[in-house]
């Protein structure tokens, strides 16, 4: 499932936040799921904190939760996995499920990730260091 972008045998490793979360969101998601993600999100309010919706995750169709138990959710697993994947990666978040239901999902999960300070810091200097090594000095005319 892990294919290299490249003409390399070894698969390319993200260590950018945004494109490990597409990866999560399409190759993971496909991979555990048979299929992609549903959606991902950007919180508005908490600058460190994305969102993968799944409007009918796999893993709560195949589970029956007793009603005693109706706090739980099966989606939890998934959150482990998310986590687990950024872990990896060295993209250190806690991660969570939360059932939001709609009329048209009633089954909708939202996973939240909400990123360690560590790596909005580091994305931050690499955004940093990828604007001035974009930058083209002027060229200097010599004086006669």
């Amino acid at each position: 499932v892990w294919r290299a972008e490249s003409s390399s045998k070894a698969p390319k490793r993200e260590i950018r936040f945004l494109p490990a979360l597409m990866s999560i969101h399409t190759q993971v998601w496909r991979a555990v799921f048979g299929r992609p993600a549903d959606a991902i999100e950007k919180s508005v309010e908490n600058e460190d904190e994305y969102m993968i919706i799944d409007n009918d995750p796999p893993i709560e169709r195949h589970i029956s939760v007793p009603k005693d138990m109706n706090q739980l959710s099966c989606s939890s697993f998934t959150a482990g996995v998310v986590e687990a994947v950024l872990d990896g990666l060295g993209l250190p978040a806690r991660v969570t499920a939360h059932h939001t239901p709609t009329q048209q999902f009633p089954s909708r999960t939202t996973i939240l990730i909400k990123l360690d300070k560590s790596v909005l810091e580091r994305e931050e200097i690499s955004s940093e260091h990828v604007l001035q090594s974009s930058h083209v000095p002027s060229s200097h005319h010599e004086e006669r």
